[in-house]
């Protein structure tokens, strides 16, 4: 019996792309995907457990969403932070926590990526930066099938945040280099 409950297939989690919304088209000829992050495996970094880390929908994001449109300039998406954290929560040891399933753990993400034109002579023309916050608590008695769906929904929420803030700033200081 345990070993067939060990055994048991995994749930098989959707990808998480942006080619559901609109691209951005800009004038450049080239578009450049760098990341600066961290990649520890170290606790508490859990990023790396993640269906979708943080860092990999970061640059889904400037694939799905930056298009090309343009001469001369080239476009640098890069990524500054793509974190995913736990932090492992205090939990009620009294009788009556003993009888009520708690939070367990917490779970936080950030990511800040910058987005730059730069002309043909190597000069930066403009940039824009997003960021974005989220965070999600998991009960103790959540299994890692469960975990593994919350962490995706996680970053799927994460990305709509820095999604939006990424339009806003690329409508207000790129309209002379976006279509």
């Amino acid at each position: 019996f345990l070993l067939a409950a060990c055994a048991a297939p995994s749930e098989s989690l959707p990808d998480l792309t942006f080619k559901h919304l609109s691209p951005i088209s800009i004038q450049v000829t080239d578009i450049q995907i760098a990341s600066m992050t961290n990649h520890s495996t170290e606790p508490p970094n859990t990023g790396h457990r993640f269906p979708v880390p943080p860092e990999s929908a970061l640059m889904q994001w400037a694939r799905d969403r930056l298009q090309l449109a343009g001469t001369r300039n080239t476009a640098r998406f890069t990524i500054l932070r793509a974190d995913a954290t736990e932090t492992k929560l205090k939990k009620d040891e009294k009788l009556t926590g003993l009888f009520k399933q708690q939070a367990s753990e917490r779970y936080d993400t950030a990511v800040e990526a910058r987005l730059e034109i730069i002309d043909e002579h190597g000069i930066q023309r403009v940039q824009v930066t997003a960021s974005a916050t989220w965070n999600q608590t998991v009960r103790e008695d959540t299994t890692l099938a469960d975990r593994r769906r919350i962490w995706l929904e996680l970053v799927e929420k994460l990305m709509t945040q820095f999604n939006a803030e990424m339009e806003r700033n690329i409508q207000r200081f790129m309209t002379k280099y976006v279509l």
